[in-house]
């Protein structure tokens, strides 16, 4: 009887889990981006040249989220926390980080470009994302980086990267 009275508060432990477990649904890594519906004087190529792919990563530690994606010449990392609530997915960003490529001495003028001030003012506001019905994507309201118009959206890829 006293060997199984050991099991009984790490089994209980494990069953319930260690937190809040309504976050676990959106946990893990959401491919997709930002999706351009309108693209406005100054920029170089059409939508799909301005579209900006990558992942969004949701993690449980800390609920911090990251944010990567990249344009044809420059990528951007974002990274804060993130909460739910009523279906929605809300990111706070802490940090923007912009690798520009190399800066204006080595752009080339022929690809889409994005000033790194314009990226960060865009990516340095609190972003949300609506959860769909069925969980496997998030899609975000309408918001402007630049010259380019358009909503990010994201689909379930998996649990982890």
């Amino acid at each position: 009887m006293a060997i199984r009275g050991i099991w009984v508060a790490p089994l209980a432990l494990l069953l319930l889990g260690c937190g809040d477990r309504s976050k676990m649904p959106y946990l893990g890594k959401w491919s997709g981006g930002f999706d351009v519906e309108t693209v406005g004087k100054g920029a170089v190529g059409g939508r799909e040249r301005n579209r900006l792919k990558g992942f969004l990563q949701l993690y449980r530690t800390d609920a911090r989220y990251e944010l990567h994606l990249d344009g044809e010449q420059f990528g951007l990392v974002a990274g804060g926390s993130w909460s739910e609530k009523a279906g929605r997915v809300t990111l706070s960003p802490k940090e923007v980080k912009i690798d520009d490529g190399g800066g204006e001495e080595v752009r080339n003028p022929n690809r889409a470009w994005i000033e790194p001030t314009v990226l960060r003012e865009a990516y340095s506001r609190p972003m949300a994302l609506r959860v769909s019905k069925d969980g496997k994507s998030l899609t975000g309201l309408l918001m402007d980086v630049g010259p380019l118009t358009g909503a990010h959206s994201f689909v379930r890829d998996g649990f982890g990267r």
